[in-house]
């Protein structure tokens, strides 16, 4: 199995919503070619993701998705399992042109969200006028707070002949309003689910497929989409989330203090 840094890898991000059946057709024909993602604790399937998003009072971030801005960032905390552990990721996903990239990096679960309060800086400063290029300048620069915090479960794949191809399923999709708390645990019973029918436009609970590549796709990435018909469809789990509280008014206990 090979691997590379994701810091260093120029990526084309494919999503697709399909069926549990079509799901299990995916994975049996990338066997030959895939291995199960090392970080898959024994014995299991996937592992559980959360993500923490960050924005802006006025969502810009979300608001740069929905109007598909060329260029664009995202910054979120991110920690896997359903339990939270000794450390966590900064991550800051980038677009541009239909390629994504990735900052991240890891720092101790006591460091949060002291790390953010190290790095305040005046907004009269050069560096509005720049580029700011990590999560902490982001996050000052635009006033980022916790907006979102997103749980699934991922079922992932790692190519064996590529320096870089994976393919995973995504399931299990759940939310919370952060409502401007850095608070990292969160128990599923406060958390709602948003991969109903209704909500993702499927017949179905759909699984989500992402297919991630460098920009050269590759033999088996063309395959796929041609043999199993599949059509691609944007799906930013933050954005569906927000979505969900804007159109679908959530209990008290999880409305999210943009829509206030």
């Amino acid at each position: 199995m090979l691997e590379k840094d994701l810091n260093k890898v120029r990526r084309y991000e494919l999503k697709y919503c399909i069926t549990e059946s079509e799901a299990a057709a995916i994975r049996d024909y990338i066997q030959p070619l895939f291995s199960k993602d090392r970080n898959v604790p024994p014995g299991a399937v996937g592992y559980t993701v959360n993500n923490l998003y960050l924005d802006s009072p006025s969502l810009k971030f979300y608001w740069d998705v929905k109007f598909k801005r060329l260029t664009r960032v995202k910054p979120r905390m991110r920690f896997y399992g359903s339990e939270l552990e000794d450390s966590i990721w900064l991550e800051l996903k980038y677009k541009h042109n239909g390629i994504i990239w990735k900052k991240r990096r890891r720092i101790a679960t006591e460091e949060w969200p002291g790390i953010l309060e190290a790095r305040q800086i005046d907004r009269t400063e050069p560096l509005i006028k720049t580029h700011p290029d990590t999560f902490e300048e982001i996050v000052a620069v635009f006033g980022a707070e916790p907006i979102m915090h997103v749980r699934y479960f991922r079922e992932p794949y790692v190519s064996d002949i590529d320096e870089y191809g994976r393919v995973t399923f995504d399931r299990q999709l759940r939310y919370r309003s952060a409502g401007g708390s850095y608070e990292l645990r969160a128990d599923d019973r406060d958390m709602t689910y948003y991969d109903d029918p209704q909500t993702t436009g499927s017949p179905d609970s759909p699984v989500i497929l992402e297919i991630k590549v460098e920009t050269i796709m590759p033999f088996w990435a063309v395959n796929i989409i041609r043999n199993f018909n599949l059509v691609q469809r944007g799906f930013s789990k933050y954005c569906y989330a927000i979505d969900r509280i804007g159109q679908f008014p959530a209990p008290q206990r999880i409305a999210s203090a943009a829509f206030r």
